[in-house]
């Protein structure tokens, strides 16, 4: 629909241009990727707006990211065409899309069964190829992933996490990246992780508030 195509063309240019996102192959993805297919039927006029949305509903109702916030994050994973990327609890599997348009092998991480199920519809529907996999009950920050594909040089956490994602590191691949939003010590910011021989080095991207994802909260310590 030309309606659609010239809202992906403003959302572009009026948010996430404007919010330091300068990659083409970035642009371009977002110009492309069909988003209102990953929303809810009742959200696909406002699809491309700055107002927050978010998927499925009662207790299994997550936010998305905004665009330009995943804009920037994608931008700083540097993917390259032919890499193979893991989208981290992405709900209806935008940003996994956005991955796939970026010539990357995508596959989509979910622990809810319905947000799974919506995926692969929306996926089908835009055209996508991306592999889903259900993640395993009770995936934490911390704990460990069992994925067919060994390493991954692209990893990025849908949302936000309050403890460091430990449980990931061990998905990337040499000179992998992890894109994550880290709520720690009373600020929140986007953080890049990177896998350097047996070292994980990690940098400030921008700061930035987003919803803590299932499981990556930070459990209260007992106290006496």
């Amino acid at each position: 629909m030309d309606e659609m195509r010239n809202a992906r063309r403003v959302m572009v240019d009026n948010q996430i241009r404007t919010f330091d996102v300068t990659d083409p192959a970035v642009l371009l993805a977002f110009e492309t990727v069909p988003r209102e297919m990953f929303v809810s039927s009742a959200d696909r006029r406002i699809a491309y707006s700055d107002r927050p949305l978010q998927v499925g509903a009662g207790l299994a109702a997550r936010p998305m990211l905004p665009p330009l916030i995943l804009a920037r994050m994608l931008q700083a994973l540097e993917a390259r065409p032919g890499e193979k990327a893991l989208d981290v609890l992405g709900g209806t599997g935008y940003a996994a899309a956005l991955l796939t348009a970026m010539g990357l092998d995508a596959t989509l991480l979910e622990a809810e069964a319905g947000h799974l199920e919506a995926a692969g519809k929306a996926l089908a529907a835009a055209g996508a190829s991306v592999a889903l996999a259900p993640a395993m009950p009770g995936l934490t920050a911390s704990s460990g992933v069992a994925l067919p594909a060994s390493s991954f040089d692209c990893i990025l956490l849908s949302g936000a996490t309050e403890v460091e994602p430990t449980g990931l590191f061990p998905l990337l691949a040499e000179g992998g990246r992890l894109a994550v939003i880290l709520h720690e010590n009373g600020a929140s910011r986007a953080m890049l992780y990177v896998k350097s021989g047996e070292t994980i080095g990690r940098r400030r991207i921008f700061d930035v508030q987003a919803a803590v994802l299932p499981g990556f909260d930070r459990k209260p310590a007992f106290e006496f």
